[in-house]
């Protein structure tokens, strides 16, 4: 499945009226805010977001309400390291009974770093990048089930890396919860593709378990965002020259997101799967084809997040 030509939010969006967005981590800068800036100009009823800073969140609401003044926009405030912080931002949207949520995305996330663990004792980039928007999705599948029984579907859009491919599986459960300095090569690097990774076939689990959600995993393409320019020299060098060639500006880095957010379904997306910019449809590596991975991993995060 392949998207014919370019894509342009301008033209290639449809009218949003009615309906009810909901996005993870939007600060100041980066794709999260990049995201929800496009999307209300295309009219939704309702942009929810969750953040760790009120200051930049203003800030976002601010802009949103300059643009779009008739989009309602809310934002609830989520440190993604604590599972309590999740739940509890979780709780005060639904407090607000909503009546639908079109469209989940998940997009917050951290690369590389120093090891480190979560509030909750899991290693860092898993907790923040996996199990963080698996609590989210979690809490929300009734919601988002019911909007597909009611308006006829429900996406769940989960920002995961081309990184992921680097990361030859098996998962190590006994070692989630631990900083893995021993993970092998690459060390911060491996961690990160292996959280990536865990998205990808959690994603294809989500999907077999629940057709009537479109379930999606995209790659944004080399955006330069804080997630790059925010690493120590060396690793930012590492970086660049790595994808050298490939990086694109901020505005393309959402199109991806937005294509699988807002594109007509009907023959344009294949739940569970593996989208590159912009969707273009990809097999899963070897080891992300290990349904019996899928299925271990869905088991071991029902058991992490009773």
């Amino acid at each position: 499945m392949e998207t014919k030509g370019a894509f342009n939010p301008e033209k290639d969006i449809p009218d949003l009226a009615g309906k009810v967005f909901s996005s993870q981590e939007v600060g100041t800068s980066g794709l999260g805010k990049q995201t929800i800036l496009t999307l209300a100009k295309h009219g939704p009823k309702h942009i929810a977001f969750t953040g760790r800073n009120k200051k930049n969140a203003d800030s976002v609401l601010s802009e949103v309400k300059k643009i779009a003044p008739h989009v309602e926009t809310a934002y609830y405030e989520c440190d993604q390291s604590s599972l309590a912080s999740v739940n509890g931002a979780a709780n005060a949207f639904l407090s607000t009974e909503p009546t639908r949520l079109d469209v989940l995305i998940c997009n917050a996330g951290i690369m590389g770093g120093p090891m480190g663990l979560t509030k909750d004792g899991y290693e860092i980039q898993f907790g923040i990048n996996f199990l963080a928007h698996t609590l989210f999705t979690k809490r929300f599948i009734p919601l988002l089930d019911r909007t597909a029984t009611e308006f006829g579907e429900a996406r769940v859009v989960n920002l995961t890396s081309s990184g992921y491919t680097m990361f030859p599986g098996p998962l190590s459960f006994d070692e989630l919860k631990t900083t893995q300095k021993n993970i092998g090569m690459g060390g911060k690097w491996a961690r990160y593709g292996q959280s990536k990774f865990a998205q990808v076939i959690f994603g294809s689990q989500l999907a077999k378990h629940y057709s009537n959600i479109t379930v999606v995993s995209i790659h944004p393409g080399v955006v330069h965002t804080n997630l790059v320019e925010g690493q120590p020299f060396l690793d930012r060098i590492f970086v660049k020259m790595t994808t050298i060639g490939q990086s694109v500006p901020l505005e393309q880095g959402t199109y991806n997101t937005l294509w699988a957010a807002t594109i007509p379904l009907q023959g344009s997306i294949e739940s569970g799967s593996v989208y590159y910019p912009v969707g273009q449809h990809q097999k899963h590596t070897k080891a992300a084809s290990d349904a019996g991975q899928w299925k271990r991993l869905w088991e071991w995060t029902e058991q992490q997040l009773e």
